[in-house]
């Protein structure tokens, strides 16, 4: 990926509920207003075959998955995503702005389903082909934030947000690990505070 240049790749990351979408569309619309075309990008999702894999994903009958298969099925969008259309548009030079990456996966399926984080990374390398975004935007929520504004949302929880309190507290102090061995890449945003 060294002919790619990266630095128009920019990804939000962070638990569910700290705000990620509000501030992606914060930034798409900043961007847009000053003449720039932005492409926003789901993980997982936005090509049709990483769409229905999402839809797997987050099905809440599926609460047997085995974290391996999860993790794999995670990846299989994310390859697709990178080759169908985050390469393509960074390869003509346009803003690409990714709600998750490969960050969310080591958070998520390595610190959160305790999978063993040398494999996640040589997964998360094959996925991505090694690309990284630019900069990552990571939205610091706690595990108590986070489900007091679950209970408060108006909408069904997926079956990731079903997944409990201690799981939510491992992917938050996975994130933290990351963004702490990234510096050069993360910035780290409180999501308590307001917009």
């Amino acid at each position: 990926m060294n002919s790619i240049d990266a630095s128009h790749f920019i990804s939000f990351e962070g638990i569910d509920f700290s705000g990620k979408s509000t501030q992606i569309s914060l930034l798409k619309e900043f961007l847009e207003e000053n003449h720039y075309t932005v492409y926003f990008l789901r993980e997982p999702g936005d090509t049709e075959i990483s769409e229905k894999i999402r839809q797997i994903l987050l099905d809440k009958n599926h609460h047997c998955m085995n974290e391996w298969a999860e993790i794999f099925l995670y990846s299989a969008a994310r390859v697709q995503l990178v080759a169908e259309r985050i390469i393509p548009l960074l390869k003509e030079g346009q803003i690409v702005i990714a709600d998750r990456y490969v960050d969310s996966t080591t958070a998520y399926q390595g610190y959160g389903r305790q999978l063993d984080l040398d494999v996640v990374k040589t997964i998360n390398q094959a996925a991505t082909f090694g690309l990284l975004p630019g900069i990552t935007f990571y939205l610091e929520l706690t595990p108590d934030e986070l489900f007091k504004r679950m209970n408060n949302a108006d909408r069904t929880a997926d079956r990731l947000e079903t997944a409990g309190i201690e799981f939510f507290k491992r992917v938050f102090n996975g994130y933290k690990q990351i963004a702490n061995l990234n510096k050069q890449r993360f910035c780290v945003i409180d999501a308590v505070q307001s917009i």
